[in-house]
C-alpha cells in the first residue's frame, strides 16, 4: 500500500511538472506580438514618413512588428472594417466614408496636410487664369483630385464651369498628352514638376499654396482604438518619428528617397523639396482642412448631420506627441 501511495504521488508530481513544462510555452505563443498590417495606396512621397518609420526601425523600437502592404483604397478601407488591415494611409477617404456611411473608422494622423500637387501646362499657357476654356486631364473625373483642381483654380478666378476635366490615365500618360497638345494641363505630384521642366512644360502653381485639404495620413477602426489603445499610440509614435525625420534630417531623408524610390540624387532632392511644404508638422491637420473634407462629403450626400468628432480621433496622437515632448 505504501508503495502504491508513493507511486501515486510520483504520478501526480510528474503530471504537475509536465503541465508546468507546457504552460509557459503556450503562454509565450499567445503573448507573441502579432504582425500589424499597414496598408498604403501608392509608393510615393505622400507616404514617405511611413516608409521612413519602417526603414529606420521606428516601429520595432516601439515594440511593434509591422508589415507595409500596397493596396487599393476600397480594399484598405474594407480591411479596416473587417479587421484584416490594422491601419491604412488614407485620411480624407476614410473621413469621407465615415461621414457618408457612418462607417466605424476615423482619421487618426495626418502626413500630407495640404495637397502635394502641381499644375503643369503647355508652354504657351503662362498663368492660371489662362486655363479658362481649357482641357485639364486627371487620373479620373471623380474624387478628391477633381475637387482640389476646382478649388485651386477658383483661387485664381477660374470658375468650375470655365474649364473641362477629362480622364486621361496615369501621370506619364497625362504628361505626354500635355506635351502633344491633346490636353492643356494636368495636376501631378513630385517629381512631376522636375519632369515637366525637362519636357519643356510649365509648372504654374502648387495646390499646397491655396488649398487646405489633408490627403495621406493614417486611419483606424473605432474598435481598434477602444480595444488596443497602447498599440495605436505606439504606432503613432513611430509615425511621428518618421515625420520628424523627414522635416529635420534633410540630407539623410533625401538619401532615403533615393533608396526607396530608386531615384538619382537630383530628382530625389527636387521631389523632397517639392513635397516638404505639404507635410504635416506634427501629425495634426488643420480644423479648416477637416471641414473641407466634410464639405466635400456633404456635397456628395450625407444621410445625417456629421461633426468633426464623428470622423477623427486625435486623442491617441496627443499621447504620442506628449511621449515625444511635442506637446
Amino acid at each position: 500500500m505504501l508503495w502504491l501511495k508513493i507511486s501515486a504521488r510520483r504520478v501526480v508530481l510528474a503530471a504537475v511538472l509536465l503541465a508546468n513544462t507546457f504552460i509557459p510555452a503556450n503562454s509565450m505563443v499567445n503573448a507573441q506580438e502579432k504582425k500589424l498590417i499597414i496598408g498604403y495606396t501608392a509608393r510615393d512621397l505622400n507616404n514617405f514618413p511611413l516608409f521612413v518609420a519602417q526603414a529606420k526601425g521606428f516601429f520595432k523600437e516601439a515594440g511593434k512588428d509591422v508589415e507595409v502592404v500596397q493596396m487599393r483604397s476600397n480594399i484598405g478601407l474594407s480591411g479596416l472594417l473587417g479587421g484584416s488591415v490594422d491601419y491604412y494611409t488614407s485620411f480624407s477617404s476614410a473621413v469621407t466614408l465615415a461621414a457618408q456611411q457612418g462607417a466605424p473608422i476615423v482619421g487618426i494622423f495626418s502626413m500630407i496636410a495640404r495637397p502635394s500637387l502641381f499644375m503643369i501646362t503647355r508652354p504657351e499657357i503662362r498663368t492660371m487664369a489662362e486655363l479658362k476654356g481649357k482641357i485639364i486631364g486627371l487620373g479620373s473625373v471623380g474624387g478628391i483630385t477633381v475637387e482640389i483642381t476646382r478649388r485651386m483654380l477658383a483661387n485664381y478666378g477660374v470658375a468650375a464651369n470655365d474649364f473641362t476635366i477629362v480622364s486621361t490615365g496615369d501621370l506619364p500618360v497625362r504628361m505626354a498628352a500635355v506635351k502633344s497638345g491633346a490636353i492643356h494641363a494636368t495636376l501631378g505630384g513630385p517629381p512631376a514638376p522636375s519632369l515637366a521642366k525637362d519636357m519643356g512644360l510649365n509648372v504654374l502653381a502648387s495646390a499646397a499654396d491655396s488649398v487646405d485639404f489633408p490627403l495621406a495620413g493614417l486611419s483606424a477602426s473605432v474598435t481598434k482604438i477602444k480595444s488596443n489603445r497602447a498599440e495605436v499610440v505606439a504606432v503613432l509614435t513611430a509615425m511621428l518619428r518618421g515625420l520628424l525625420f523627414v522635416h529635420n534630417q534633410r540630407s539623410d531623408a533625401i538619401a532615403l528617397v533615393q533608396k526607396i524610390f530608386k531615384m538619382d540624387r537630383a530628382l530625389a532632392e527636387a521631389g523632397y523639396d517639392q513635397t516638404l511644404p505639404a507635410y504635416s508638422k506634427d501629425g495634426t491637420p488643420s480644423s479648416k482642412g477637416i471641414e473641407s473634407v466634410l464639405e466635400l462629403a456633404r456635397q456628395q450626400g450625407l444621410a445625417k448631420a456629421v461633426s468633426v468628432s464623428d470622423v477623427v480621433d486625435f486623442a491617441p496622437l496627443r499621447e504620442a506627441q506628449a511621449a515625444l515632448k511635442l506637446r
